[in-house]
C-alpha cells in the first residue's frame, strides 16, 4: 500500500503525544488547584509512575510487537512498510541511529552543565539512568534471544525488539521526567530523537516496524519502572531512618 512506510513515524509519535497531552493535563490540574488550596503532599502521592494511565500507550506498543510474531496481517505490514521504503530508498544507508539512540540521555546532561537543571541531583540521576539501562538492555537481549527473530536483511536472528529504539526511548523518557517541570517542548523533545532513531532503523533495513514500536514501548517502560523503584527505596530508606 502507498505511503504506508509512513507509519512507522506515526505510531511511534503516538506515544509522544499522548504523553505530552497528559503532562499538559496533569499541570494544568495543579496549576489550578493550586490557585485555591496550597497543599503539601506525601511523596507516595506525587509518584505514579506505573499508573495504569500512563503505562497504557507503551504497554500497547509491547503488545503490538508481541502479537506481531504470530500474525499474519501483522507481518504482512512489516513487509510491506519494507518494500515500500526499499522501492524509493533502495541505496540508503547511515551510522547516525548508532549515536543518536544515546542523544535524549547526553541531553540531560548537557542541558544540566548549561544551567538547566533538573528534578534530580547528579548522584540521583545518574543512578536512575544506570536503573533503567539495566532493566531495558536485560529486556532486549533476554527476547532477542527468546524471540530469535531474522533481520530484514538477513544478517542475523536477533531482531525483535529493536535495542537501538529502546534505548532511544528510555532515554527520551528519562529526559521528560527529569525535565517535567520546565516547558513540555523540552521535556518532551527527546521522543522526536527517539523516533529518529527507530525510523533509521527501518530505512537501514535492520528492522521491522513491530520490532521498533515494540522497542519504543520497552524503553519506555523500563525508566518508568527505574523510578518507580528509586522512589519506593527512597521512602523505605527515610521510614527505616524515623523509626531510628
Amino acid at each position: 500500500m502507498k505511503y504506508y512506510f509512513f507509519f512507522a513515524t506515526i505510531l511511534l509519535c503516538q506515544s509522544l503525544r499522548a504523553q505530552f497531552s497528559t503532562g499538559l493535563l496533569v499541570e494544568r490540574a495543579s496549576f489550578n488547584n493550586s490557585r485555591s488550596v496550597l497543599k503539601i503532599e506525601s511523596p507516595s502521592k506525587k509518584t505514579g509512575y506505573l499508573s495504569i494511565k500512563k503505562i497504557s500507550v507503551p504497554t500497547a506498543m509491547v503488545l503490538y510487537g508481541f502479537i506481531s510474531l504470530g500474525s499474519k496481517g501483522l507481518k504482512e505490514a512489516n513487509i510491506e512498510v519494507r518494500e515500500e521504503i526499499l522501492e524509493h530508498n533502495d541505496q540508503f544507508h547511515t551510522n547516525i541511529d548508532n549515536y543518536l539512540q544515546f542523544a535524549p540521555a547526553a541531553s540531560v546532561y548537557l542541558l544540566n552543565i548549561a544551567g538547566v537543571k533538573g528534578k534530580n541531583n547528579f548522584k540521583n540521576r545518574t543512578i536512575l539512568f544506570g536503573m533503567s539501562t539495566l532493566i531495558m538492555a536485560g529486556t532486549v537481549f533476554g527476547l532477542k534471544k527468546l524471540t530469535h527473530q531474522l533481520r530484514p536483511d538477513g544478517s542475523a536472528y536477533n531482531s525483535f525488539p529493536s535495542g537501538h529504539t529502546a534505548a532511544g526511548f528510555s532515554g527520551a523518557e528519562f529526559m521528560a521526567q527529569e525535565f517535567r517541570s520546565y516547558s513540555p517542548w523540552l521535556k518532551y523533545s527527546g521522543y522526536l530523537m527517539g523516533t529518529a532513531t527507530g525510523v533509521l532503523r527501518i530505512y537501514n533495513n535492520k528492522h521491522w516496524l513491530a520490532d521498533v514500536i515494540a522497542g519504543a514501548g520497552i524503553g519506555i517502560l523500563s525508566t518508568k519502572a527505574s523510578y518507580w523503584l528509586f522512589e519506593k527505596m527512597k521512602r523505605k530508606r527515610t521510614n527505616s531512618l524515623k523509626v531510628i
